[in-house]
């Protein structure tokens, strides 16, 4: 993002932007997606990329919406709740309502 915006913004404006959006948001560290990813790991042998989606999923507790068919397949081997967008929309716009009013 700090090099998309630096190439029509001065340094210390992207550098506020940037900080000030990240205090808007829960980022997690490495160190935290690690432990987790390692246990995914074993559920998900196929690709390596998917596990920081599934990873970050399972340690928020989220629901993984993806346009990547491998990816779903993967989340629900690791036993999270995962829809494949193309196939799957009517289904996460229902969750996503159930969601909003429980």
């Amino acid at each position: 993002l700090a090099t998309i915006l630096g190439r029509k913004k001065s340094a210390n404006l992207v550098k506020k932007f940037v900080d000030d959006l990240i205090s808007e948001i829960d980022l997690i560290s490495e160190e935290d997606l690690f432990d987790t990813a390692y246990e995914i790991a074993f559920l998900v042998k196929e690709r390596a990329v998917d596990i920081y989606s599934i990873t970050t999923a399972k340690i928020t507790n989220s629901i993984l919406i993806t346009n990547d068919k491998i990816m779903a397949s993967n989340a629900k081997k690791a036993n999270i709740e995962a829809y494949y967008l193309i196939e799957e929309f009517d289904k996460a716009i229902n969750k996503i309502k159930e969601l909003q009013h429980p």
